[in-house]
């Protein structure tokens, strides 16, 4: 059966608008949805036809009274935070009975071996809930039974939010681009709005198909090398080429270990990973994702989302 009330745990802006625009823009099925927001936050969505309950994340027994009653748990938390959030709401689901939790893990596949790898280096203290351990504790939950399962959407790179500069190495605008150890490799990605579609479509699907599942979610397949070629005939421009390297990030991951700045060791660890061609980013299985005919957005082509990128 369908998860029709659904707990979105949102942070504001990026995914989280896009994921509540299409939940709540939903009429087959209408789904009741309770948004929770921050306690003591300024930044108070409007969200007419969500229920709206602040929660302090850290009060399990308010966390509890906020999920009660609901089918499914949507995580939307970003950054960091979304570490011991999650595993905050995955205590609460269980408490309160909630049949399953979509995890906020919405990049390359944490799990696959390249990552693993990246992620059990010595930099990583011991006390730092890293996306390794977040996601070893929800796949854990297969082996655990219980009432509460577990769905991962994994959509590798955010594709139009790379096309569009957000993270540096495209830049449009400016007519530049930094490959990665000379973008050769291809990478799958997904822009935030058919991610959004592709939850959507997940919450529909017959609830043993997504249970305790990783699924890939992909838009396009392509190469940092193709996105040049794509962005110098759409603009007739030529772009401005710099190149750095896999162990230069990984460098720089260093720096940041040793200045324990872990949120920034965890961005270059998961760049590594989207762009180094072992794997982890480049999630071809993705592509077939239908949601057994529940996804109704049609994929986008790089030339389409460089195109929007381009516009903007």
């Amino acid at each position: 059966m369908p998860f029709i009330k659904i707990v979105v745990a949102s942070s504001t802006g990026g995914l989280a608008d896009h994921v509540l625009r299409a939940v709540l823009s939903s009429t087959k099925p209408k789904f009741h949805v309770t948004v929770l927001t921050r306690k003591g936050s300024d930044k108070v969505p409007s969200l007419p036809g969500a229920k709206l309950v602040p929660v302090d994340y850290s009060d399990h027994q308010a966390l509890v009274q906020a999920v009660s009653g609901h089918d499914a748990i949507v995580s939307l938390v970003g950054g960091m935070a979304a570490n011991p959030v999650d595993s905050a709401l995955l205590k609460a689901a269980q408490a309160a009975e909630v049949r399953r939790i979509f995890t906020s893990e919405y990049t390359v596949d944490i799990l696959h071996p390249a990552m693993v790898s990246l992620y059990s280096d010595e930099g990583w203290p011991e006390h730092w809930d890293t996306h390794l351990k977040k996601a070893r504790r929800f796949a854990a939950l297969a082996d655990a039974g219980g009432s509460t399962s577990y769905t991962t959407l994994m959509p590798s790179a955010f594709v139009d939010n790379w096309l569009a500069g957000v993270y540096g190495n495209f830049d449009p605008k400016g007519r530049k681009v930094t490959l990665i150890d000379g973008g050769d490799f291809p990478f799958t990605g997904c822009s935030l709005e058919f991610l959004a579609a592709c939850i959507v479509a997940a919450l529909q699907m017959p609830e043993e198909e997504t249970k305790n599942k990783r699924i890939p979610v992909s838009e396009v397949r392509t190469t940092m090398k193709e996105i040049v070629c794509v962005f110098e005939k759409i603009t007739g421009d030529r772009f401005t080429v710099d190149n750095i390297t896999s162990k230069s990030l990984l460098d720089a991951r260093a720096g940041a270990f040793q200045d324990e700045v872990f949120p920034m060791a965890a961005m270059y660890t998961h760049v590594v990973g989207a762009f180094n061609g072992q794997g982890a980013g480049n999630l071809q299985e993705g592509l077939k994702f239908d949601g057994d005919g529940f996804l109704t957005m049609k994929r986008k082509t790089i030339e389409e989302l460089a195109g929007e990128a381009v516009e903007k």
